[in-house]
């Protein structure tokens, strides 16, 4: 297993209202031929392919919102552990 960099990505949900939301990815997790998103929720990692309404992975754009939807989706930043120290799923 190995971790990676994902600053750049992020995952994209759905709302059952047909709204979408975007978490900004951590890292990616590669474990054998397999590589998973991981995010930051309520202060845990979790593989976001695995959490419900998850639709895909995107690049995230320039100026979008996804930092500020994340922030009210996950809740507080406080309890943000060293990647060294976190829960995987």
């Amino acid at each position: 297993m190995s971790l990676l960099d994902a600053q750049t990505f992020e995952a994209v949900f759905g709302t059952p209202e047909g709204d979408t939301y975007r978490v900004p990815l951590v890292c990616w997790r590669e474990d054998g031929e397999h590589v998973h998103g991981l995010a930051l929720i309520k202060g845990h990692l979790r593989r976001v392919d695995r959490l419900p309404q998850f639709l895909r992975y995107a690049e995230r754009r320039e100026g979008h919102r996804s930092a500020a939807v994340a922030a009210t989706t996950v809740g507080t930043l406080a309890a943000v552990r060293p990647l060294s120290e976190a829960r995987l799923p």
